[in-house]
């Protein structure tokens, strides 16, 4: 899935190929038969029984795509969106149901053992707490066809509790462009890898795109002026962190770049912080 352009491609390739291996499997299988099979340990197996509700047949995973959600020397997070397509059983025959994921993919290796990279843990999702009524621009977001939302972010949408003015940007950027959400809070990382700080994204004032106007982020960045004009309307618009590809404004706060954002636009809200400063 990760092309042989992108940073660091191995990292992906060992997610993804976890959570393929994971959550593939025939009648009478299941995912933890599916891991040890494929050399994972049970402790590491275990941390993806969510793959596996308890009335499932079989299972086909399908990678939608795998973002980049932090990366260390020895230690690294994969945000990776996914299709399933899982058969449970009926008077007739088994009856097969779609559902979408993200989730938060944790991964390790041993530089100084020459180790190669390995998923560590899947860690357990999060919500942003029970539903509260809508604003009008959740429901105008959730209705937009200009905005491609991944299903944990229609879920995240769907409890009315992401922050107003995210919702309020991601509407007025659906005036100039077309574009896909990964992830808004579910199966996000909840603080700024590898640091304790809670990130936007865990309290609903972030949003992470992986495609505007038909066109992958992550694809040829530095010959898309689409991203430049998109990240800039974001300020405007009154986004405090604008993270991508490129920084348009040096040290100066607001918009930065790094390894992680290479693949998606972060578009988050601080309370009390300025609009990201273009130069």
């Amino acid at each position: 899935m990760p092309t042989a352009g992108e940073v660091m491609p191995e990292i992906k390739r060992a997610a993804t190929s976890f959570l393929e291996a994971g959550g593939s499997w025939s009648e009478g299988g299941g995912v933890l038969d599916s891991l040890r099979t494929a050399g994972v340990s049970l402790e590491v197996a275990a941390t993806a029984a969510l793959l596996q509700p308890g009335d499932v047949l079989a299972s086909t995973l399908r990678v939608v795509y795998p973002q980049y959600a932090g990366i260390g020397p020895e230690s690294a997070a994969v945000i990776v969106l996914f299709d399933q397509l899982l058969q449970r059983p009926t008077l007739a025959q088994p009856a097969e149901t779609t559902r979408q994921m993200a989730l938060d993919i944790r991964l390790k290796r041993d530089i100084a053992a020459g180790t190669a990279w390995t998923v560590e843990k899947i860690n357990p999702l999060t919500s942003l707490g029970s539903p509260v009524p809508l604003t009008a621009a959740a429901s105008s977001v959730l209705s937009n066809p200009r905005i491609t939302l991944s299903e944990p972010a229609r879920l995240d949408i769907g409890t009315g509790r992401i922050n107003n003015n995210v919702l309020q940007i991601m509407l007025r950027l659906a005036d100039r462009f077309t574009y896909a959400v990964q992830v808004m809070h579910t199966g996000h990382i909840q603080t700024v890898f590898p640091h304790p700080r809670l990130s936007n994204h865990a309290v609903g004032r972030a949003v992470d795109i992986r495609e505007i106007n038909g066109r992958r982020v992550v694809d040829d960045p530095d010959n898309n002026p689409t991203i430049f004009e998109f990240v800039t309307e974001a300020a405007l618009l009154g986004a405090t962190e604008v993270g991508g590809p490129t920084d348009l404004n040096g040290d100066r706060p607001g918009f930065f770049t790094d390894d992680v954002h290479s693949d998606h636009i972060h578009i988050g809200i601080t309370p009390g912080n300025a609009p990201a400063h273009l130069r």
